[in-house]
């Protein structure tokens, strides 16, 4: 079977439809966050006065978060493109957006998956199982190698550098740069196909002409 007909799915499914289903995933990942918390007495990670951190805090965020997109970056040119295909899905979601759009909807993102794994979940399950967790529900990764490695790997040291700070916001900064900086970056890369594309469209009509 071809990659286009194992991928006719997301074909059939419009980037705003797709966007809308990612705001509804976060919306419930929010949900079962308050409630377990709620059920299982696990106090609200999210305090500002926790915003201060220390350089420590600040090195581990953001070196987490500029490194991941330019190991993902510099993976797409050293292996095979099928290793690292998704199905199209973070291109289809992020393609169209503006940079503001990106930032807001990244910082849910973070917000929602940070606040339940790492903030309630590892509470009441541990490191390991909720790492495991975080790693088999990104299900379209499964059957990539590569991709569910990185995802395992990724969701293991957020869960570790929260145990370390015991700070929700330290995670949560790392997972947000790792998001908005790949989701500009697509963004970009769209944007740049679709200026070669019409203008490789204007040449032709030029030549017709």
């Amino acid at each position: 079977m071809r990659n286009s007909e194992k991928n006719n799915w997301i074909d059939q499914i419009t980037p705003r439809e797709l966007l809308l289903n990612v705001y509804f995933s976060q919306s419930l990942f929010i949900v079962a966050a308050f409630a377990l918390a709620f059920f299982f007495n696990v106090s609200f990670p999210w305090k500002l006065n926790d915003l201060d951190l220390s350089g420590y805090e600040w090195l581990i965020a953001i070196s987490t978060g500029l490194l991941l997109p330019f190991l993902s970056i510099q993976l797409r040119k050293w292996l095979p493109e099928e290793s690292l295909d998704d199905g199209g899905i973070n291109e289809k979601i992020f393609g169209s957006l503006s940079y503001i759009h990106i930032f807001f909807l990244t910082g849910v993102i973070a917000f929602a998956e940070e606040w339940l794994f790492r903030g309630v979940l590892q509470s009441l399950l541990g490191l390991v199982l909720t790492s495991m967790i975080f790693a088999v529900l990104h299900v379209r990764y499964i059957k990539k190698p590569v991709l569910f490695s990185i995802v395992c790997g990724l969701s293991f040291w957020l869960g570790l550098i929260y145990e370390m700070t015991d700070n929700i916001w330290v995670p949560f900064i790392a997972h947000f740069l790792i998001d908005f900086i790949s989701g500009c970056w697509i963004a970009k890369q769209n944007n740049s196909n679709i200026n070669i594309t019409n203008s490789e469209s204007g040449s032709v009509d030029q030549d017709e002409e």
